[in-house]
């Protein structure tokens, strides 16, 4: 529809680039960028930005750069002083990644997600925000709990449970979010669902 208009696109792919495989360039969009620290495990303070080699040239770099109007994304290097192990840590994120591969690190994830939200939907007075369709979602679920705000059930689980999430409270979208990862282990997703059994109980 973009394309029809004469529109840029520019695609806000943080959480989908090193989870779900997919290449960019089959996105049709103009810009793609992602954070990778999050699913393809790369230090924090690292990021990507990939933009259609004919736009490159219409882009300026943020900072100064002898050749701003360059044709080569390489331009976007011109950083400064910056942290070469964040660098050096994403060529080794990178060789994790393509060691499992693409289609089964999404699969697991997806599992794990699956495994967790199939079992705690049937907790009463626990809610799941998240379609389990594979086309719709694939490692984030937002689940709630009766009588609690996102933010008191996202205490709940940290300081009573150790377990990490995130409270969204965002328009007409109230949960936490839990985001397994490839290495998160069945137990401790067990123990995910039994502080949302407990929880719930008593909410």
């Amino acid at each position: 529809m973009a394309k029809k208009y004469g529109l840029k696109t520019i695609v806000d792919g943080a959480h989908s680039f090193g989870l779900l495989d997919f290449r960019i360039p089959d996105l049709g969009c103009d810009y793609f960028g992602a954070s990778l620290h999050k699913f393809l495990s790369a230090p924090i303070g690292s990021g990507m930005l990939w933009i259609r080699r004919e736009k490159i040239e219409e882009i300026w770099p943020l900072v100064c750069n002898d050749n701003p109007r360059s044709g080569d994304i390489r331009k976007f290097e011109t950083l400064g002083t910056r942290s070469f192990p964040i660098e050096q840590g994403i060529g080794e994120a990178v060789n994790f990644h393509q060691a499992i591969g693409s289609q089964r690190k999404e699969a697991r994830i997806r599992y794990l997600k699956n495994y967790w939200a199939g079992q705690a939907k049937e907790i009463p007075k626990v809610k799941i925000h998240t379609s389990l369709k594979d086309a719709y979602s694939c490692a984030i679920c937002g689940v709630s709990i009766d009588g609690m705000t996102p933010e008191a059930l996202e205490n709940e689980l940290f300081h009573k449970y150790k377990i990490h999430s995130v409270a969204i409270v965002w328009e007409n979208i109230r949960c936490v979010r839990i985001t397994p990862h490839v290495y998160t282990r069945l137990k401790d997703l067990d123990k995910l669902v039994h502080a949302l059994r407990e929880t719930a109980a008593k909410a």
